[in-house]
């Protein structure tokens, strides 16, 4: 009988490409791939355009925004300072934000962390699109929030939110004395030999980076402009597909965190009635043909991407988009 490995990584990685080519016009922004099965790369490829002005194309190793999918580096950068003692789950956020309203007494780092603290998010405030090409510091971003009411009692609902992310990188900074952007540098990046991972404006490589679109009817347009002070610790993350893999390999490995946090991390939180909210530390939880899929998606102006691993199979898939939609 045939193994099922004896159906040769080259077919599976024909297929895939044919899957790819088809989705991106070589005209138009692309994106880049990546798929990885047992820590080898199946197929690593770019489609499409990084710049519609000098037609230059896409290159696999094209530096790309991640969006939202900053959120589990932040999260990981959290659970080190739990394993460090010098921050716990349970801690409100009035212990790091004296100011803080007396909501900020019933919210803690995990709630933040969950998507439940029901504080509103700062993205979804009106005017916010208008105000985010300022760059902002950290404490005013926190202040245009923080007496904001509660939309729910913290624990008892799930409500995506940027402002929660935002805290925690504030928080962070707080308990290590570092910038979120050194932070993750020296702590994370460094270490995986990511080097071309990096807070935006504060990059590490020479590495070259795509150029990010906005679809305007049939064509494209650069997309709009934002300061990355305003994403910050919930989105402000620049990448390659090759570090996405570096960085699944890593967490395949067990490095960075013990074996119980990397479980924590990828355990949905459940609600206080006991309901699952499929959303663990960073990471969506849920299924893909009837095995675990842990991912993650991410869309910022210019950028599309999304993320997921399969830890039963081990396999990982990365792609960033350079169109936002």
């Amino acid at each position: 009988k045939m193994k099922p490995s004896a159906v040769s990584a080259a077919a599976i990685a024909q297929q895939l490409d044919q899957i790819g080519a088809g989705y991106y016009k070589a005209d138009q922004p692309g994106a880049t791939v990546i798929v990885m099965k047992d820590g080898k790369t199946l197929l690593r490829k770019a489609y499409g355009l990084a710049n519609l002005s000098n037609k230059e194309a896409l290159q696999a190793d094209h530096v790309m925004r991640l969006g939202s999918i900053t959120k589990q580096f932040t999260a990981v950068a959290i659970l080190q300072l739990v394993e460090e003692g010098k921050i716990a789950l349970n801690d409100p956020v009035t212990k790091f934000f004296p100011d803080y309203p007396e909501t900020g007494k019933t919210v803690t780092i995990e709630h933040l962390l969950t998507h439940t603290s029901g504080i509103p998010s700062y993205t979804g405030k009106p005017g916010f699109v208008a105000k985010s090409v300022k760059d902002i510091s950290v404490s005013e971003m926190v202040d245009s929030f923080k007496n904001d009411a509660l939309e729910f009692e913290p624990g008892t609902s799930y409500k995506y939110n940027n402002s929660g992310y935002f805290l925690l990188g504030a928080i962070i900074e707080k308990v290590s004395g570092e910038t979120y952007a050194n932070y993750v540098a020296k702590r994370i990046f460094t270490p995986l030999g990511m080097n071309n991972t990096a807070h935006e404006g504060h990059e590490r490589s020479q590495q070259a980076r795509a150029q990010g679109y906005s679809q305007r009817g049939e064509g494209f347009d650069p997309s709009m402009k934002i300061s990355m002070t305003q994403p910050y610790a919930a989105g402000s993350l620049t990448s390659t597909v090759d570090d996405l893999a570096k960085w699944d390999a890593a967490i395949t490995a067990g490095k960075l965190l013990k074996a119980d946090s990397w479980k924590r991390a990828f355990t949905s939180y459940k609600l206080k009635n006991g309901q699952d909210t499929n959303y663990a530390y960073g990471w969506g939880v849920g299924q893909f043909e009837g095995q675990p899929m842990i991912s993650h998606g991410g869309g910022i102006p210019g950028f599309s991407t999304y993320a997921l691993r399969l830890p039963k199979d081990q396999v990982y898939v990365a792609v960033l988009h350079n169109a936002d939609r």
